[in-house]
């Protein structure tokens, strides 16, 4: 009934500006692709351990610190989806591709 105000908790600086970059003029389109720069230091914000792969807790860790509703679910969705080798964890590689397909949101 009541329209979700999305609020980021706990990013630093740097994450909130690669995450959301400053506001475009209204004539902007909706489908703004985000450059690789910008999806790697997403990426990096989000990859806490540093190893290079986002695991289950550092995704469902990202969906809450974006004030999105159902984390567990997103995650599980994520990694059903984005896992393309099967190891359990996300990839730069497999992290881009579930944004350019949109599935993160």
């Amino acid at each position: 009934m009541f329209p979700r105000t999305i609020q980021s908790k706990n990013i630093g600086k740097d994450c909130k500006a690669a995450i959301f970059p400053s506001q475009k003029p209204a004539s902007t389109p909706a489908s703004h692709q985000l450059s690789e720069d910008q999806l790697n230091k997403i990426f990096r914000c989000f990859d806490t351990n540093g190893d290079g792969l986002l695991s289950k807790e550092e995704v469902k860790s990202a969906y809450n610190k974006l004030g999105k509703s159902f984390p567990g679910v997103r995650t599980w969705w994520a990694l059903h989806v984005g896992d393309e080798n099967g190891d359990g964890y996300i990839s730069q590689n497999e992290f881009n591709k579930l944004v350019e397909k949109n599935y993160l949101t």
